[in-house]
């Protein structure tokens, strides 16, 4: 049932979509899952004046919130008949739609000549595996995985932070490689602005002021299906030193597994709900990581001391989800997967990281100038 229900949303799609594109109009669409790419919308709303419409899913309510405050326009959305209706003729009859991430309704729209779907990726990096690299898009239906092609192949320009990056979405995506922008992650700016990071430590100190003399360890292990996360059975076991503190930040979607761990371990877990992970890195010494893509953040920031990859579900992750085949051979710090060997690394001095040869790969144009470059390219006077 739920597989008929998609191919008549996206027969509709495709009928509306048919329809409309004999008329065309110089609305800008940014399509919205993430309210973490804020400026970037701000600046684009500047370079094209009047124009612009954010459509936005309730996942970036806040988000789009702020963005109305400021007089942009904005729209909720979700998949529905009355988007279909209403909102498909509005997107293709758009000259430029930006998108933060994979949209499945994108598959039926009509796409003009010259009309352009830009990229605009939630992460600045790879680890984990996607497209035609998760080892789930192999187990689906021939009808899904046509759907998914017909999503890649609409995108006409992806937007990365380096050639690394274009290269996975080359291989992931199975398009080619002439699509791939090397502008830099506008998302990124923020890493490499002094004042922000400046800023943002301020407000955290004002109401942490504990964080000022603490060597800061931030675990943000990454988002796993199922809306569930659960730490190993020894993760009792973990030793902190009297100046070191663990603030745990999990995906917004699990406050409430947060608040739980919280209460397990009331000795070691630190909770910080009123700051983003975003925000968090700026105050960090050591970052926790897994399979996240923060790690690529983190690298930007001159706080940078020390990563380590707590990966106590390898095997598991690595056939369930799937990992970047190299991601052994560039990851910036070392890999544990039992408590003990992370007590190890917690309690060994910072090691000078080997952050330019990362940087290098996957932050090649992460140097704070990427919303400018990428408004300069689509919008030239």
């Amino acid at each position: 049932m739920a597989i008929l229900k998609k191919a008549i949303y996206l027969w509709l799609v495709r009928c509306m979509s048919w329809l409309a594109h004999f008329k065309t109009s110089t609305r800008v669409i940014y399509l919205m899952s993430f309210a973490d790419n804020l400026d970037f919308i701000r600046e684009l709303n500047q370079r094209v004046p009047g124009r612009l419409t954010v459509y936005y899913q309730p996942s970036a309510a806040t988000g789009a919130a702020q963005l109305v405050a400021e007089g942009i326009a904005t729209q909720p959305f979700h998949d529905s008949m009355q988007f279909a209706l209403t909102g498909v003729p509005v997107l293709t009859q758009a000259t430029d739609i930006y998108v933060d991430n994979y949209f499945a309704f994108t598959a039926g729209l009509k796409r003009r000549s010259g009309q352009r779907l830009i990229q605009l990726w939630h992460a600045g990096g790879a680890v984990k595996a996607f497209g035609w690299g998760d080892p789930q898009t192999k187990q689906r239906t021939p009808e899904d995985q046509r759907r998914f092609q017909q999503v890649y192949d609409h995108i006409t320009d992806y937007v990365v932070g380096s050639r690394k990056m274009g290269q996975v979405f080359a291989e992931s995506y199975q398009v080619p490689m002439s699509r791939m922008r090397v502008l830099g992650y506008p998302r990124s700016d923020r890493y490499r602005q002094a004042p922000w990071v400046k800023t943002t430590q301020a407000a955290i100190y004002a109401q942490y002021p504990e964080f000022r003399d603490t060597e800061v360890i931030l675990y943000a292990p990454t988002y796993r299906a199922g809306v569930t996360f659960e730490l190993p059975t020894d993760f009792g076991e973990l030793n902190l030193a009297p100046n070191q503190r663990l603030v745990i930040k999990l995906h917004p979607h699990l406050a409430d597994q947060a608040e739980k761990l919280r209460q397990q371990y009331p000795q070691l877990v630190t909770l910080v709900p009123d700051f983003t992970t975003d925000e968090l890195l700026t105050v960090t010494n050591t970052l926790i990581s897994d399979y996240s893509s923060v790690i690529f953040d983190y690298a930007l920031l001159p706080n940078c001391q020390k990563m380590v990859f707590y990966v106590f579900d390898w095997q598991s992750y690595q056939v369930d989800v799937g990992l970047q085949a190299d991601f052994e051979q560039w990851a910036p710090g070392p890999f544990v997967k039992t408590t003990s060997e992370l007590n190890r690394e917690l309690a060994a001095p910072a090691k000078p990281l080997k952050l330019t040869a990362f940087n290098e790969l996957w932050n090649t144009r992460n140097d704070g100038q990427a919303t400018k470059r990428t408004l300069a390219y689509f919008y030239q006077k």
